[in-house]
């Protein structure tokens, strides 16, 4: 049941939205080996002009994933982070920026009423 929130510094473009979208849910899938059906994405764009490195306006990203809290490997976290930079670096012709994995303990984390905690409880009993 990751979160996966991206803020590109970018032009806006469903073109370009569709295929952050894409490569966020594999990457979530792939490498952290979560359930594509429960993968949440949001896309936001900011203009370049309210985008800054060492006070110089320029082009970047910031992605931040939740996930519950020891549910990954140090190793599958690193990758995460290589990859989705990598992959938005394509995507916005060279960009660096930020990738934050945000772990968060299951019983202060839910979907639709139901912490991850309650969920992990029900299906480990359905088994």
């Amino acid at each position: 049941m990751p979160f996966v929130s991206a803020m590109l510094c970018a032009e806006p473009s469903p073109s370009l939205t569709a295929r952050a979208v894409l490569a966020l849910t594999d990457l979530t899938e792939k490498v952290l080996g979560k359930e594509r059906g429960r993968v949440t994405v949001s896309i936001q764009y900011l203009p370049e002009a309210q985008w800054a490195r060492g006070a110089v306006p320029a082009r970047g990203f910031y992605v931040e994933v939740k996930i519950t809290s020891s549910t990954n490997s140090r190793d599958d976290k690193a990758r995460y982070v290589r990859e989705v930079n990598r992959a938005l670096q394509s995507l916005l012709g060279g960009s660096s920026g930020y990738v934050v994995v945000d772990e968060i303990a299951p019983d202060a984390w839910g979907y639709a009423g139901e912490t991850q905690e309650l969920r992990y409880a029900r299906d480990r009993l359905l088994v």
